[in-house]
């Protein structure tokens, strides 16, 4: 569920050059992905170094079994500020005036929107 989201944080972490990269280039995502140095490369590194989301969707999926998927979305559904760790939970306070009670989901969600993203 929050698989595109983290996505584009792990490419707002990439070097503006390292963004700018295409697929396609001979020094692109792909040209490097078959190389058995890393074969299970970092988050970070796999979305350096796939295509598209559809690529990062499929690696995490052969990582993840589809019952720890439901799990995590299960538990992302139900986590509230009050569930989270205190630095976090001061972050949620501050940034979005949440009470303890409120969805997490919620919050990330109404973020989104705020900024013209799409959500779920």
């Amino acid at each position: 569920m929050m698989l595109p989201r983290t996505i584009d944080k792990a490419r707002g972490l990439l070097p503006a050059a390292i963004r700018a990269i295409t697929p396609s280039s001979p020094v692109g995502a792909r040209g490097s992905s078959t190389s058995s140095a890393s074969p299970k490369p970092s988050f970070l590194e796999l979305v350096r170094r796939a295509a598209d989301e559809a690529e990062v969707a499929t690696v995490v999926g052969e990582r993840v079994s589809p019952e720890k998927c439901e799990a995590l979305n299960a538990a992302m559904k139900a986590l509230r500020v009050a569930d989270a760790p205190p630095e976090i939970r001061t972050l949620l306070h501050d940034l979005y005036h949440a009470d303890d009670e409120a969805l997490v989901l919620d919050l990330v969600i109404a973020d989104d929107r705020s900024r013209g993203r799409p959500s779920g």
